[in-house]
């Protein structure tokens, strides 16, 4: 693999972008939908300022994005029947909120995507064991996949086919929570490893979080390139409104991001590796947009109350 290039910081003199048209073009992307973004501002904006929502009110948040009342509707609908959301019904109204279930889903995610480098970013004190989590023994495709499915988003890579592999000191703590949350047709042991030769399997290649680490390092940068603007204070504070496109649309991309990443320890980075350099700035960015996104979040939403004070990057 060639050397990673580091990202050139963001210009402070480069203007902010008219984020009104940017949320147009953002939601005309393909791989946009309503429902990813929906997921997005409940994780986001819902379940720090009291985890329910009336149905009306993600309607009007997701307005500015283009999203019409039916798809939105049509969505949460959706959503609810595949068990994220229960619908409690109050005469003509419905509010939403998560399931139990989906509630251990958002809290992995979270700890992934808002954890920014610092102190133990990712385990700086790495000994070199691995945890392997064998799924081979389990005769149900389906359950398989789901449980291969939770444990990426938790930092395992595939090894081999039914083998997940992570690097991470609470690798097995996380992989029989997991476990323990999405039951299989029958045993699967969990087991710590240490290899020879990783560091140059790595190196050639090997693919961390189902992306080779050269593409994931075109991923963080292209982040920076599409989010960097934000990351210094503009001429002219933005709309309360913008401030909530603005980070809801940053946050959905480095979501996508971060649950691809194994955040392999440091002994295994190539050179250059950009993702602690981009996080910091995307930090910077959040906390930036923050004040005026929960504003307006609460202007727009009769549920939402004063955000959690643990909702930053940590």
């Amino acid at each position: 693999m060639q050397p990673t290039t580091r990202p050139a910081p963001p210009d402070p003199a480069q203007p902010w972008p008219d984020i009104a048209a940017l949320a147009c073009t953002f939601a005309e992307r393909p791989d946009i939908s309503a429902r990813s973004v929906l997921v997005t501002i409940f994780g986001d904006s819902v379940i720090p300022t009291g985890g329910e929502i009336w149905l009306g009110d993600l309607i009007a948040l997701c307005a500015p994005f283009g999203f019409n009342d039916r798809l939105v509707r049509t969505s949460m609908f959706r959503l609810s029947n595949e068990g994220w959301f229960e619908i409690e019904r109050v005469g003509r109204r419905s509010r939403y909120r998560l399931t139990p279930a989906a509630t251990g889903e958002f809290a992995d995610a979270d700890e992934r995507i808002y954890r920014a480098p610092g102190p133990g970013w990712p385990d700086r004190g790495w000994d070199g064991t691995w945890t392997l989590v064998i799924l081979d023994g389990l005769a149900d495709r389906a359950g398989r996949d789901r449980l291969c499915s939770a444990l990426r988003r938790r930092g395992f890579m595939e090894l081999s086919p039914g083998t997940m592999a992570t690097p991470h000191a609470e690798g097995a703590r996380t992989a029989h929570d997991l476990l323990a949350r999405h039951p299989g047709d029958g045993p699967v042991p969990v087991a710590h490893a240490r290899f020879e030769h990783l560091d140059e399997l790595v190196a050639a290649g090997w693919p961390a979080g189902g992306f080779g680490l050269e593409p994931l390092a075109e991923r963080y940068c292209g982040l920076l390139d599409r989010y960097g603007w934000a990351a210094s204070p503009p001429p002219q504070a933005p709309t309360d409104r913008d401030a909530f496109l603005a980070r809801t649309m940053l946050v959905h991309d480095l979501r996508r991001v971060r649950l691809a990443d194994a955040d392999l320890p440091p002994q295994l980075w190539p050179p250059q590796w950009p993702a602690p350099y981009v996080l910091g700035q995307l930090a910077q960015a959040y906390q930036l947009l923050s004040p005026g996104a929960w504003r307006w979040l609460r202007a727009a939403s009769d549920s939402a109350r004063a955000p959690h004070p643990l909702r930053r990057f940590h």
